[in-house]
């Protein structure tokens, strides 16, 4: 039983760093800094550095840069310049919906080819974990339209985070509009992991799956 938690609690590692940097340590810096006096404009640039430790961390931990963290880091870098340019607050919150929007458009962008759920699924496994979602790309038209379907409903879903970011960021008032679309973001992003996973690994789904690839074998 020791072993079992051990292993989970270190196959979550990666997740909680994640939900510590993105969306903890940014409140706790900009409210902590807003407490202590420091202005708008400081605090919400201060607010940037954890996600962007995040990201680069990712990258260190992969020991290369995909095509989603060259997006995310660049991303990241021109919110930054636009907002030393504009220094307007309100910018720099909507700034995050228009980058979601980005991304959520280069989700829409490769349903026509390999989509962006399966080049993420095949970046992050190896052997035969990551030999066998090659096999039923191939192999298997049930798992090729899994992977489009969820990559659509993650694309269309960031989409609509993009809207609603940018809409909070222009009316709440200023204080307000990071702790809202945090957990605006947390919550649509529970919602698309918890469709992804009921959806993509229903018991019948992933039979037809297994048999497709099985008979493509077979024949081969």
């Amino acid at each position: 039983m020791r072993i079992a938690n051990k292993h989970e609690g270190s196959s979550n590692g990666p997740l909680l760093q994640s939900l510590a940097l993105n969306v903890a340590a940014p409140l706790a810096v900009f409210y902590g800094l807003r407490a202590a006096g420091v202005s708008l404009w400081w605090a919400v640039l201060a607010s940037a550095v954890p996600p962007t430790a995040e990201a680069l961390l990712t990258v260190a931990r992969e020991r290369r840069v995909g095509m989603l963290g060259v997006l995310v880091l660049s991303m990241v870098a021109l919110g930054a310049v636009l907002s030393l340019v504009t220094g307007s607050p309100r910018f720099m919150f909507a700034k995050d919906g228009w980058m979601t929007g980005i991304v959520g458009l280069v989700f829409l962008a490769t349903l026509r080819g390999q989509p962006v759920i399966y080049r993420v699924l095949s970046s992050v496994a190896k052997g035969e974990k990551r030999a066998e979602l090659e096999r039923n790309w191939q192999a298997s038209p049930t798992f090729r339209h899994v992977m489009r379907l969820l990559t659509a409903v993650w694309g269309m879903g960031l989409l609509l985070d993009s809207v609603v970011r940018v809409v909070l960021a222009y009316t709440l008032p200023i204080d307000s509009v990071l702790l809202v679309t945090t957990l605006q973001y947390v919550a649509l992003f529970v919602a698309l992991e918890i469709f992804s996973r009921r959806y993509g690994r229903k018991p019948a789904r992933t039979a037809v799956i297994h048999n497709e690839a099985a008979a493509a074998a077979t024949a081969a």
